[in-house]
């Protein structure tokens, strides 16, 4: 303070906002504000041909909506299905949309096929040629003359024993028909046609996930006012309600606390140049968080402006102790009130900053955001206070007593002498309280409880998954030194998992090896064939029997001569697969063969896991995984909070001595135990992330114990600031606990039980100090 001048100070905070705000003009002109679920995930702790496998998993379904139009009949459903395919084109929002399915397209990506049919024959047809071929041909024939022969005939020329034909019909899922080129199946009375669509951005900006919203609800209340039903699902959908969910958020906790802020500065100060100082405070420190934070990470996720929001009523404190110090003497000026509470503001901030930087240690992404925004959004707004408050502050004097100091110093006199004529039962209430609140605590950690999405949409996704058979997001990594040995450990596998579908454990799983058989299968298909068929001369009286002449006849008989040193390469034949089926191969690397075995409507997730045993396979959970590293970061942020504690107290202890120390942390200590109480008789979610919030409440606790230690002669201002600032801050994090998201309301709910028992117990170790 002795080389410290106001101007100088006022000076160079101008400087460096006009520094960052030019700096932010090109680091916010990109695209920075990330919506995606995912992007709040940690990278799961595993090896890479696993992560790969994962990302490969969701990759299929990152940008992909998926409609189901229902009616009572097939014409109708598909008219309702041609109704939203104009609504999704003339959307803007796809860059693909798929409704009818031609036939001559699909024959087209399957002709190259065609050379390896006497290799490629499916399973149900394996096993009647090695049981009872001419039953086989006989069940050709009478679908030949069958209402459908009609497009089998089309191929017979080519293909007589209708053995590429089967081998097409075997890769299209159960229950799927094409109804005027459109896919259809059937579930009771209802008929549902399928509509896939694809997003042409995977960045899902703001506005396009505005448009995804208002495309969902119009094309629902259209197929309803036609008297049909429409499905809906896919993850863009539920980032689109999810970032709804989180803008409506911002609103209520940006608003209401900036509202309630306003009141209470009004209320206590009245006067605007308070009100203008303390939103020049907040608005540096939020506008600093923002432009630093996007330069670090490149994006920043919109939940992260969701805390961002909350973090209004925590900025303001310094704010609310410079400008309530001046109640506190008659002769007070700027620089003398700064000189008084500098080191009760420096404690303040590093405390917090401390507790901000525990955050930064967690493994997701989201928490680490947060921690820097908090971070550079508190020290911003101190500098605002210390470097430009006392030359605005110059000659300014508040004329009158606020009704809330009269109300503080109340509460600050007469709290502590009750407290203290009644300490043992309060004592023993608050070890009942405590103990028993801690006691019921049950630690959960789904990592869906990150995600919240309205019930209509998850009935939705249930239901289409259960038409569709889409995937689970549990799977199979399959592995081998070489695609053989690759195929044969699949092969192992599938025969688990048909008897697993036997039991009902599972509806159906997809793999590779099911559609696409290995060289020596190939080999071993094609002597059945001529077992069976040729040499026998079942094949020659089944031509004939249908009327081809002896030149087909023996055109057939070459060709099948012809082909038996056909090999149909894995990496051929997935050229012609389907992107689904394509996502199963994870190729090889570093002499190692990889693929996924893909599952559909688990029932019996034990038994599968069991399946791992295996050679050279691996249960794959992400979810299991997630919430697995959510419980051993819990454990972790536990140690880690205590480490803060211990920090802290060492530091105090350097400062004020031990007996300082232990009067300081009394605040804080008490305060995250009653937390963690409460957080237990109110049955709320105990998680990683009420942990995270305990080191907030850390830092706020100390900060306002280390107020009330410096206090000396200035307890009452010091009592109406920390009243204020308690206030503003549960307006801000209290705001938090009416979010959706479990996770959130959590966060927002431990943090104010914390507030709330910092502000009653730090005035008793005020009290006791100044004794």
């Amino acid at each position: 303070m002795n080389v410290y001048h106001p101007r100088v100070s006022a000076c160079v905070w101008l400087l460096g906002m006009l520094l960052l705000g030019a700096f932010g003009l090109e680091t916010l002109s990109r695209d920075w504000l990330e919506t995606g679920f995912l992007a709040l995930l940690p990278k799961v702790e595993q090896r890479p041909e696993v992560a790969e496998a994962i990302e490969r998993h969701n990759r299929l379904l990152n940008r992909k909506v998926i409609w189901l139009s229902g009616a009572a009949s097939a014409e109708a459903a598909i008219a309702n299905a041609r109704q939203l395919r104009q609504l999704a084109g003339d959307s803007g929002l796809f860059g693909r949309i798929t409704l009818e399915v031609s036939e001559a397209q699909t024959v087209n990506r399957y002709k190259p096929l065609f050379a390896y049919r006497y290799q490629l024959i499916d399973t149900a047809t394996r096993k009647w040629l090695e049981t009872n071929p001419k039953a086989l041909l006989d069940q050709n024939i009478e679908m030949l003359y069958s209402p459908l022969g009609q497009m089998q005939a089309a191929l017979l020329e080519r293909d007589p024993l209708l053995l590429f034909a089967r081998y097409l019909n075997s890769q299209k899922p159960p229950g799927f028909n094409l109804e005027q080129g459109v896919v259809v199946l059937r579930d009771g009375q209802t008929v549902w046609a399928l509509l896939l669509a694809e997003l042409d951005n995977s960045q899902l900006p703001l506005d396009k996930l505005d448009d995804l919203l208002q495309l969902s609800r119009k094309a629902m209340a259209a197929t309803q006012k036609a008297g049909g039903e429409l499905l809906v699902s896919g993850l863009p959908l539920f980032t689109a309600y999810g970032s709804e969910s989180a803008r409506q958020e911002i609103s209520t906790v940006g608003v209401g606390s900036s509202v309630g802020i306003a009141l209470l500065f009004w209320f206590t100060f009245r006067s605007v140049r308070p009100l203008l100082l303390s939103a020049t405070a907040i608005a540096s420190g939020l506008v600093a968080a923002l432009i630093v934070s996007v330069w670090v990470f490149g994006k920043i996720h919109i939940i992260t402006l969701v805390f961002g929001a909350s973090l209004i009523g925590v900025v303001d404190d310094y704010a609310q102790h410079y400008l309530c110090d001046s109640f506190g003497e008659r002769d007070w000026n700027p620089r003398k009130g700064l000189a008084a509470i500098f080191p009760a503001l420096f404690l303040g901030l590093i405390s917090n900053l401390l507790s901000y930087a525990g955050l930064g240690f967690s493994p997701f992404p989201g928490l680490q955001e947060v921690a820097l925004f908090s971070a550079v959004g508190l020290f911003s707004a101190w500098l605002t206070v210390v470097l430009l408050f006392p030359l605005l502050l110059s000659g300014f004097r508040f004329a009158h007593e606020p009704a809330l100091l009269k109300l503080a110093v109340l509460w600050e006199q007469r709290w502590p002498t009750w407290a203290v004529v009644h300490r043992r039962w309060l004592g023993l209430a608050l070890v009942f309280v405590v103990a028993g609140g801690i006691w019921k605590l049950k630690p959960q950690d789904d990592v869906r409880l990150l995600q919240s999405a309205p019930s209509a949409l998850l009935q939705s996704a249930a239901k289409i998954s259960q038409l569709l058979q889409v995937r689970d997001s549990q799977f199979f990594l399959v592995s081998g030194k070489d695609q053989q040995e690759w195929r044969q450990n699949e092969q192992r596998l599938s025969e688990k998992l048909d008897a697993l579908v036997q039991r009902k454990a599972l509806k159906s799983y997809e793999g590779l090896s099911r559609y696409w058989p290995d060289p020596e299968t190939q080999r071993s298909n094609f002597r059945l064939l001529r077992q069976s068929l040729f040499d026998s001369g079942l094949a020659r009286r089944y031509m004939t029997e249908l009327g081809f002449d002896r030149a087909a006849i023996e055109a057939e008989e070459k060709a099948f001569a012809g082909a038996e040193s056909n090999t149909l390469r894995l990496e051929d034949w997935l050229q012609t697969a389907d992107e689904g089926k394509q996502s199963l191969w994870l190729g090889c690397v570093k002499e190692r063969c990889s693929g996924i075995v893909a599952l559909n409507q688990i029932q019996d997730f034990a038994a599968l896991a069991s399946l791992q045993q295996l050679p050279s396979v691996v249960w794959v959970d992400h979810v299991e995984e997630l919430s697995s590293l959510f419980a051993r970061y819990r454990i972790r942020a536990s140690v880690l909070l205590f480490s803060a504690f211990m920090l802290v107290f060492i530091g105090l202890g350097c400062k004020f001595g031990p007996r300082g120390a232990v009067t300081v942390m009394a605040v804080p200590l008490v305060a995250v135990l009653t937390a963690l109480a409460m957080t237990g008789w109110f049955n709320q979610l105990f998680s990683l992330f009420n942990l995270f919030a305990l080191l907030l409440v850390l830092g706020i606790g100390v900060d306002y114990a280390a107020f009330f230690f410096l206090a000396g002669e200035r307890r009452l201002s010091t009592s109406l600031a920390v009243t204020l600032s308690g206030l503003t801050t549960l307006l801000s994090f209290g705001l938090l606990a009416v979010s959706s998201t479990e996770i959130v309301h959590a966060f927002g709910f431990t943090v104010a039980v914390g507030i709330v028992t910092a502000m009653v117990t730090a005035p008793l170790i005020g009290k006791w100090h100044f004794k």
